[in-house]
């Protein structure tokens, strides 16, 4: 079990907006489960009132839920580790496979591969989703960082929210885009029609988003092959906007027209999305050096570049 521990120097503070504060992107409620759960001491003694107020000179110990606990069991996965130090790891998520487990898929998800491979997860995410930063959608492949300690996650999810990472995917797309370069920006929802779908929205519904795109080649006459890079980090974001400005991603099952497959023969032996998490360049969590890290671009998108990926990209 990992143990992250903190030095309170400002004014007293309630325990759970302290905990909150330390670990951006958890809810209160997930924050009162870990404190009624005994996992947070304060100057050596367990609290489990999440009122209780800390005061200057406090020291708040957060013992990391135990992942063997949880019940996740390893999925055996051959699974390219690109990058790993002691404080970080850049894995290639396959195509098909969750992030995390979650209702209808408990075993087969990238944790439960994670497990297997990496022997210290942070566990701020909680018992299902050990070391889980960022999400990738089931069938978007690519690059995923995931953090080794709390340090790190807290460290990386921090430049997520500051846009200190600059992340680059390759999408293909039905139809031949004409412009050489573009932006998409618009505001996101939830889809009012449904819960597993996101649409573009008026300003005062929804978040913003800004998605720039590069167009690298038009595809048999059908599709276009771009190099996109969202500003923002929206759920669906890229699926939705390249759907909304009409150009949707080759195999995406959730946003695409009805007669799509009627009016794209050529591109039906596609199984899946066109969408791979190509590059990451960031701060390094504790060195803040530059890095950039690219993942391999899976066999079944290779089709849309004619030969390997240049290295220029």
């Amino acid at each position: 079990m990992g143990v992250v521990s903190f030095a309170h120097t400002g004014k007293q503070i309630r325990l759970d907006l302290f905990l909150t504060m330390k670990f951006p992107g958890k809810t209160r409620s997930f924050i009162k489960k870990q404190i009624l759960s005994g996992a947070v001491e304060i100057n050596g003694y367990v609290v489990k009132k999440s009122a209780y107020p800390i005061k200057e000179g406090s020291i708040i110990t957060f013992k990391e839920p135990e992942i063997i606990k949880s019940g996740i069991e390893v999925f055996d996965y051959d699974l390219e580790i690109i990058y790993e130090d002691d404080y970080f790891a850049a894995v290639n998520k396959p195509a098909g496979i969750p992030a995390h487990p979650g209702k209808g898929n408990y075993d087969n998800t990238l944790v439960n591969i994670l497990i297997g491979k990496i022997s210290d997860l942070s566990g701020i995410g909680g018992v299902e989703r050990p070391g889980i930063v960022h999400r990738l959608d089931k069938d978007t492949s690519g690059i995923m960082l995931i953090a080794k300690n709390d340090f790190s996650h807290n460290a990386l999810a921090s430049s997520f929210k500051n846009r200190e990472i600059k992340k680059t995917y390759f999408a293909v797309t039905y139809g031949i885009i004409p412009q050489k370069s573009g932006c998409i920006e618009g505001f996101i929802k939830r889809d009012s029609k449904s819960r597993i779908k996101m649409e573009m929205a008026q300003k005062e519904g929804g978040k913003h988003c800004v998605t720039r795109f590069e167009n690298v080649k038009s595809i048999r006459g059908a599709a276009t092959l771009l190099k996109v890079m969202p500003e923002t980090g929206r759920t669906h974001q890229i699926r939705v906007s390249l759907f909304e400005k009409g150009y949707p991603i080759v195999g995406d099952k959730l946003y695409r027209r009805k007669d799509i497959e009627g009016r794209y023969k050529s591109l039906n032996f596609i199984k899946r999305q066109m969408l791979h998490a190509y590059m990451l360049e960031f701060p390094h969590p504790e060195t803040r050096e530059k890095i950039i890290l690219k993942a391999k671009v899976p066999d079944d998108m290779l089709w849309a570049f004619g030969s390997d990926v240049p290295d220029n990209f």
